[in-house]
């Protein structure tokens, strides 16, 4: 359980989620600061009302929790957002880790469960629904093969690490101790082996997500 209260905002057309979280953050686990029913909603308010953490739904109506999740990061990059859904598959799993998702959660989830993920979140931890693991499996074993197939450096290993955790510039740079300018000539270097031009290019090119 947690111990201090967090401010959270939630976004989802799902109304027995809504009810959920609203629950949770009533019984004094977290403050929950805002509830937002679209995209068009999150994108206009979360500037504003900057929670800790963000859980946020796969489905909405104006468009995914994907597209939402990566507008949201340019925004403000460093929020951390747990990702939840009806239905895993290795599609939706790995193109929210590249929009810069910390979890990935499946529905029904239980309360302790959530706020374990919250808790991990926040300590800069990433979150992952047991159904997902397998498809953790694949990425790694993709990966490992695209490291000696592509002759990659190791430097080039670890910013290309640091692409499928859905980290920006400026947190490969912290992450790895070198500066922004650095991260930039790798992932040039990178992309040119990789023969893609694009952090999705990769994920579409190499874990068959086209």
């Amino acid at each position: 359980m947690m111990t201090n209260l967090t401010p959270a905002g939630r976004l989802s057309d799902d109304e027995d989620l809504h009810q959920f979280i609203k629950d949770l953050g009533d019984l004094g686990n977290f403050e929950l600061i805002g509830s937002y029913y679209t995209g068009a909603q999150a994108l206009d308010r979360l500037c504003e009302d900057r929670p800790d953490a963000v859980i946020m739904d796969i489905r909405l109506p104006d468009m995914t929790g994907i597209d939402c999740t990566t507008k949201l990061k340019t925004i403000l990059p460093g929020l951390p957002i747990i990702m939840l859904t009806g239905y895993p598959d290795g599609r939706t799993f790995f193109r929210s880790l590249m929009a810069g998702a910390k979890g990935f959660l499946v529905k029904p989830i239980a309360a302790k469960d959530l706020l374990i993920s919250i808790e991990d979140v926040l300590k800069g931890k990433f979150t992952l629904a047991k159904q997902v693991i397998p498809f953790l499996t694949q990425l790694i074993h993709h990966v490992r093969e695209l490291t000696v197939e592509r002759h990659l450096t190791t430097r080039e290993e670890e910013i290309l690490a640091c692409l499928f955790q859905g980290l920006q510039d400026k947190e490969i740079a912290s992450a790895l101790g070198i500066g922004t300018a650095t991260v930039h000539t790798h992932m040039h270097r990178l992309f040119e082996k990789l023969g893609v031009h694009s952090r999705r290019d990769i994920v579409a090119k190499f874990l068959g997500l086209n």
